[in-house]
């Protein structure tokens, strides 16, 4: 019995510490990009998602849709080297290596904006189901989760730990059923991967503009 509380115990202290690093992590990231990104690869990124979503070009984005779009610009996004901003971001920071980086930079880069059906929200947890599979999963998010409800479609980005999956972005909801219908015909009709599905086409099918959710 003491092994096993010891076993335990220890677990708790890994995840911990990993959650805390992810969540660090994603701070810095947002940070990198508001600070050393050029602005001038901004302002193109800026005119190539809107072109991806539907929006005119001078559309104001509301402060919520901007993180939508910061989403999209730091992990899926081409800059002119061919590299994500989050791959520069990994590039930038190479000097001051820390013990988890190796894991976490796997983890950050093969994320993806993925959809999820929410069973229930407490405090700073979902429990939902992945869309495509059905599977069942608890999510962490930062902070207690707001105007989240059963039966909704949130797209978000996260990475595993332990037997969770941490939030590593903003929630967007997408309650359009025909949005979600095309979703998954387009996919069907793909001889590409779910996650490498949703790398190119995820930002279409989780923008409009009611979707998004501070937490």
């Amino acid at each position: 019995m003491d092994n096993i509380i010891h076993f335990q115990t220890l677990r708790k202290e890994k995840e911990d510490r990993l959650s805390t690093y992810v969540f660090q992590h994603a701070t810095m990231i947002k940070s990198y990009v508001d600070r050393q990104v050029n602005i001038r690869e901004k302002v193109k990124a800026k005119y190539i998602f809107s072109e991806k979503v539907g929006c005119e070009r001078s559309s104001v984005f509301t402060k919520i849709e901007e993180q939508h779009f910061l989403d999209w610009f730091t992990f899926d996004y081409l800059t002119i080297k061919g590299t994500t901003n989050y791959q520069s971001f990994v590039d930038y920071s190479s000097n001051n290596r820390h013990s988890l980086d190796a894991v976490v930079h796997a983890f950050f880069m093969a994320s993806v904006l993925e959809p999820f059906k929410v069973i229930k929200s407490n405090d700073s947890h979902i429990h939902a189901e992945k869309l495509l599979t059905g599977e069942r999963c608890i999510i962490k998010t930062l902070s207690k989760s707001k105007m989240v409800n059963g039966e909704d479609i949130i797209f978000l980005r996260s990475v595993p730990v332990f037997a969770h999956l941490l939030c590593i972005s903003e929630i967007f909801v997408q309650n359009d059923q025909k949005t979600i219908a095309n979703l998954i015909g387009h996919f069907e009709k793909s001889t590409e991967s779910w996650r490498t599905f949703l790398k190119k086409f995820s930002i279409k099918y989780s923008w409009n503009r009611d979707a998004s959710v501070e937490k």
